[in-house]
């Protein structure tokens, strides 16, 4: 359960990335153990013939090793024989155990959790942690765990010691090859085993994981406010704006061949380039006081004004600033440039 009544929500995106920079990621421990004793099983059961052939023959030539020759030399020998046999034992429990825990949570580095907190040397936190939901579940794991590895062992036991009349016959060699075996067994049914005691332990650490990240309704409130902006800083960036693509728009009214009014309601400036645009293009646009704006600077600018009370509409209507206007309207736009053309003695 979540430890505050009022943290009903569900952690957003920005509280997940500060929880996970914190190092507070969805970890279970029984993972990566399962997955090592798998794994390192499965590795030992192929590799161990060959570290043995390898052992036997360094014996032979330990065994061989005259006292005249270099005894600095043999103990390298050993020793890095030793090192080559054991390392890919190593190896392979480092890279299942960092495995085991990327799964979960991918790569993260972060030395936050190592931070001494106050909380954990409270005696009343400590009373609480002691009777809580996630000691009981610490308290059931950890004896189903016990009582698997208690199983495992007797089994093991049982079978080995209904075997033990036999050994008598068997060379040294072969029971401790023997034992070996019975060992590696013994590993691998355990990782098995233990693979439904971890997915047990992930889902309940996923769980608690989720309760623990919850937020109040005023937390999310206070985040949003905090990330997306206030409603009061949003407002006057949009009001900003809106002022710099108004004088942007008027700014290029003077550049217009035409402005096509309602005559007073609407009012769009057209530009035409011969040779260079395939249709007009929406410069500005506007109603009411800013489509009297625009014919104010096109009247001072001599910019041909034409009144056309259904064309303004529709062009105002279609098109956004910037817009080359629709095929639809070629006809109509293109009698109205014609007009003015002439006008000007263009053609």
């Amino acid at each position: 359960m979540a430890k505050d009544p009022s943290k009903t929500e569900k952690a957003t995106p920005r509280r997940r990335q500060k929880a996970r920079e914190e190092g507070q990621v969805l970890k279970s421990q029984d993972v990566p153990i399962a997955f090592s004793l798998v794994v390192i099983s499965a590795f030992l059961y192929f590799y161990v013939p060959y570290a043995y052939k390898k052992l036997l023959q360094v014996f032979s030539y330990s065994f061989n090793f005259s006292v005249g020759e270099n005894v600095h030399y043999l103990i390298y020998t050993l020793s890095f024989v030793f090192i080559l046999l054991v390392a890919p034992v190593f190896i392979v429990l480092l890279f299942s155990g960092v495995a085991g825990n990327v799964v979960q949570f991918g790569f993260l580095v972060s030395f936050k959790p190592l931070v001494p907190k106050l909380d954990n040397v409270n005696p009343i936190k400590g009373l609480q942690r002691l009777f809580s939901l996630k000691t009981v579940f610490e308290t059931f794991r950890n004896t189903l765990k016990l009582l698997v590895a208690l199983a495992i062992g007797y089994l093991l036991a049982k079978h080995i010691l209904a075997g033990f009349s036999s050994f008598g016959f068997l060379t040294l060699e072969q029971q401790a090859l023997l034992m070996v075996k019975f060992s590696i067994i013994a590993f691998l049914v355990f990782g098995l085993l233990s693979v439904p005691i971890a997915a047990i332990d992930f889902f309940y650490r996923r769980w608690e994981y989720e309760e623990n990240l919850k937020m109040s309704k005023e937390e999310v409130k206070e985040e949003r406010k905090q990330y997306e902006g206030h409603p009061i800083i949003k407002s006057a960036i949009r009001k900003k704006q809106r002022e710099i693509a108004f004088k942007r728009m008027m700014a290029k009214v003077p550049e217009a061949d035409v402005v096509i009014t309602n005559p007073t309601h609407y009012a769009v400036a057209l530009k035409y380039e011969r040779g260079k645009m395939n249709a007009p293009q929406v410069i500005a646009k506007g109603v009411d006081n800013v489509a009297l704006k625009i014919r104010e600077i096109a009247e001072e600018h001599g910019i041909p004004i034409e009144e056309n009370p259904e064309l303004a509409r529709a062009l105002y209507e279609s098109c956004e600033v910037g817009d080359f206007i629709p095929e639809e309207f070629y006809r109509a736009v293109a009698k109205v440039l014609a007009k003015i053309y002439r006008r000007k003695k263009l053609l």
